[in-house]
Order: structure tokens, then C-alpha cells, then sequence
């Protein structure tokens, strides 16, 4: 998807705030999605950068509301960058139908679980909460494209944070699924094996 279709989707709102175009990232990681593979992206210096990229494809893959179904759930390390990234997400938005609600172990799960049941296109949310609500029928998947797994180093080094999101995957349809990292740890690659079975791999090199 182009540019100019982006912001056509979020009427006019990138060009507003001064974006006129695509950075090399965010150019790299949307033809990846357009051709609908499964990868990993390994880039220790572009966390902003990947993080607008992951935003922009977000919406891509949920250009309207549908049905109060989630098109996407990313999963993120901690609540702080979860709440950060919705707010990014919703200034975007802010003109469209288009719903993204945040699932994070600071807030309460019963607004959370009401607030993604009124209809949610996007979620976004650290491991911990996305797994009590996804036990809980907080939200449904059989409309999900796009699992985004942000920060999988953070995570790495704990067990227990890779079991809840072991289980929200196993759960889930056959959707395209996106792992990035930014600083290597020996659990990383068998746990993206684990989860994608088949994927592509991207780092700086491929965007330079």
C-alpha cells in the first residue's frame, strides 16, 4: 500500500502533522506484509522508527471497523510502551471509525474487557493482560491478520512472560505474524521457530 492510500484511510491526517512519505523501514515491513509472509525484524538502533512502521501497518490491516472484531493484537513488553503506542495509534485515527483499545496490567480488565467488547479493530497490550482477557473471552480472534510480538528480547528473559504469550498463539487463526527484537538472547530464535514455523528474517542491512 502507498503513501497516499495510508493517508487517505486516516483523511488526511499525516499530511497534517508534516509526514509527506515513507521512511526505508516502514517501505521495508509493508511489502513484507503485503506479501502476507511471517518474519522477524532485528534492529538494535531503529526502535522508533520500527515502532511508526508497526503503527502504519496496524492500520493497514484495519482500514475500517469490522464487525467489533480485531484485526490485529500486538503485544508489547510493558505497559508503558502499550499505552504509548495507543495513543500514537488513536491520533491517527482520531477521524475514522477505526477502534484500538489497550489491554495493560495497570488499568482494570473489567473497563478493559468492556471497552474491547464495544468493538476494538486493534489491540495493543503487554503479555500478562492480553492473556487474562483472551482466558476470559475478552476478545475474539477469528477475524485477527496481523499478531505483532514488539520487544521479544525484553520478554525473553522471562519464562513465564513467553508462556502467556505461548498460549494466546496457539489460540489464534492462521494469521501473519511479525517478531521484532533489539538485542540477541539465546531464547529468542527457538521461540520464534516455535510460534511461526515458517519466516522470513530482516535486519539493518536489508533497509540500508
Amino acid at each position: 500500500m502507498k503513501f497516499e492510500e495510508l493517508n487517505a484511510i486516516v483523511e488526511n491526517v499525516l499530511v497534517e502533522n508534516n509526514k509527506t512519505a515513507f521512511s526505508e523501514i516502514t517501505t521495508t515491513i509493508l511489502k513484507k506484509i503485503k506479501q502476507g509472509r511471517n518474519f522477524s525484524i532485528f534492529m538494535p538502533t531503529e526502535q522508533n522508527a520500527l515502532q511508526e512502521a508497526f503503527v502504519y501497518a496496524s492500520i493497514f490491516k484495519a482500514p475500517k471497523a469490522f464487525e467489533g472484531a480485531p484485526r490485529v493484537l500486538w503485544i508489547t513488553s510493558n505497559s508503558e510502551k502499550a499505552n504509548a503506542i495507543v495513543k500514537e495509534i488513536r491520533s491517527l485515527i482520531k477521524r475514522t471509525e477505526i477502534a484500538a483499545e489497550l489491554a495493560e496490567d495497570k488499568g482494570k480488565i473489567i473497563e478493559q474487557r468492556n471497552h474491547i467488547f464495544e468493538g476494538a479493530d486493534i489491540i495493543v497490550g503487554n503479555p500478562k493482560r492480553i492473556h487474562e482477557l483472551y482466558n476470559q473471552n475478552g476478545f475474539h480472534v477469528n477475524q485477527l491478520k496481523l499478531l505483532i510480538i514488539d520487544e521479544l528480547d525484553a520478554m525473553s528473559t522471562s519464562p513465564t512472560t513467553l508462556q502467556y504469550i505461548r498460549r494466546v498463539n496457539e489460540s489464534l487463526p492462521n494469521c501473519q505474524r511479525i517478531v521484532s527484537y533489539y538485542k540477541t538472547h539465546p531464547r529468542i530464535e527457538p521461540f520464534i521457530e516455535e510460534i511461526c514455523t515458517f519466516y522470513d528474517k530482516i535486519d539493518t542491512d536489508d533497509v540500508q
